[in-house]
């Protein structure tokens, strides 16, 4: 048994990569990437480490070439923030040059891009930056609406057309213990029947332990999701919250 991938509804399949697939429409996506991490804290005066090295483009190049998919989706907060700083500049080059050499890249707008457009402009790189994306019967977006009437009408909407709405944002993790005295904090899939939550793609993301019930967004207050998909140890692992 494969235990790096679940299918959560016919073509819905979770990757412990923190990334789902839309097979019918051959489309990957992953949310929060949080580019130049490092560089943005430092670039605001907080001398973080430099000496882990930035995966991200790595890991989603794997993605990429294993599931040859039409499109890679980036679900928001592609860049952690938009600083001018030359290895920021050369990471998003990176990513442009070597995804779309393989795939269509699309990008939707984060809590974190509001300067991305500028930012790339002044690469010379020519995206646009949309607000959301439906890859039928699923809408695509960052998540991070406090708007509860658009937050029902949208959920509503994906139940009608037997989807679901596909965010990012909210960084879920789990705790899981082995009931004695060790417990590890994992990155999770929040599933529920309208909703799906990502984990985080970026390793500098800590997770939010989603038992405590604190969201930041309506998605994660209102979508009612019931159980969890855990990601340890290169696998996954379904939870009950």
């Amino acid at each position: 048994m494969n235990r790096s991938r679940l299918e959560i509804s016919p073509g819905v399949v979770l990757d412990a990569r923190r990334a789902v697939w839309l097979a019918d429409a051959r489309v990957l996506a992953v949310a929060d990437a949080h580019l130049g991490y490092a560089w943005a804290h430092r670039h605001a005066g907080q001398l973080l480490p430099l000496s882990a090295p930035e995966t991200t483009l790595a890991r989603l190049l794997e993605l990429v070439d294993d599931y040859a998919p039409r499109e890679l989706v980036l679900l928001g907060d592609i860049v952690h923030r938009a600083v001018p700083v030359p290895a920021l500049r050369n990471e998003l080059c990176r990513l442009f040059g070597e995804i779309e050499m393989r795939t269509a890249l699309r990008l939707l707008a984060g809590n974190h891009d509001r300067q991305l457009g500028a930012l790339l402009e002044h690469c010379g790189l020519r995206a646009e930056i949309e607000p959301a994306l439906f890859v039928s019967p699923h809408l695509l977006l960052h998540g991070d609406s406090t708007d509860d009437a658009l937050t029902r009408q949208q959920l509503g909407e994906a139940r009608r057309l037997g989807g679901r709405v596909i965010i990012g944002h909210e960084h879920p993790a789990v705790s899981i213990s082995d009931g004695v005295a060790t417990s590890a904090k994992c990155p999770c899939f929040l599933v529920g029947r309208e909703l799906l939550v990502l984990p985080a793609f970026s390793d500098w993301a800590a997770g939010t332990n989603v038992r405590n019930g604190v969201f930041l967004s309506s998605f994660g207050r209102l979508g009612q999701c019931e159980r969890a998909v855990a990601v340890i140890a290169g696998k996954l692992l379904p939870v009950k919250l």
